[in-house]
């Protein structure tokens, strides 16, 4: 039996009883970053299944299995079993989509779709895009991955920066002997 719960702010819970074995993953979803927090715990099989509720503190994941009853909170910074059963008063149930296994008995494996390219992003007189990795200030810019030829006339010591002449062979402000 697996579960599936949609968290909203581009987070997904993933549930599944696989034997004994009990599988909750929650993945997380932003503009170019995927995030995936995992635990197995030994439950038992579910004889029932399982059930989720909003809190003010986050969600509360209630297991019903053959050993005993579980109860996991899981927030935006963990999952963590409960030691207690929590106060669920005036908590809302948040409804769980039964699916198909994705997984073979034993595999902890959970397909992500492929991120998305990253559109070029502007802000100001800044600019980056990705393919090929491109920084744009003002009048400055940074590329990488071809060899940009230097359009610029002027030279800066290495050591201290400081502008140089073509003609210097030591820098005139820390005496570094530059190369040509």
């Amino acid at each position: 039996m697996a579960y599936t719960a949609n968290l909203g702010v581009n987070q997904q819970l993933y549930l599944e009883n696989q034997g004994t074995q009990t599988l909750i993953s929650l993945n997380s979803s932003n503009a170019g970053q995927q995030q995936r927090q995992s635990i197995s715990l030994t439950t038992g099989n579910w004889t029932v299944p399982p059930t989720l509720f909003t809190t003010k503190f986050g969600f509360v994941l209630q297991l019903d299995t053959d050993k005993r009853q579980y109860f996991i909170q899981i927030q935006a910074n963990g999952i963590n079993t409960l030691n207690n059963a929590p106060s669920l008063n005036n908590a809302e149930t948040v409804p769980l989509q039964e699916i198909a296994d994705s997984a073979p008995q034993n595999s902890n494996k959970i397909e992500f779709e492929p991120m998305q390219p990253m559109n070029k992003m502007k802000m100001g007189n800044m600019s980056m895009s990705m393919n090929p990795m491109e920084m744009r200030m003002g009048n400055m810019s940074m590329k990488m991955g071809k060899k940009v030829k230097s359009t610029s006339t002027k030279r800066f010591c290495t050591q201290c920066g400081h502008p140089v002449n073509k003609s210097d062979r030591f820098c005139s402000s820390c005496g570094h002997q530059l190369k040509d």
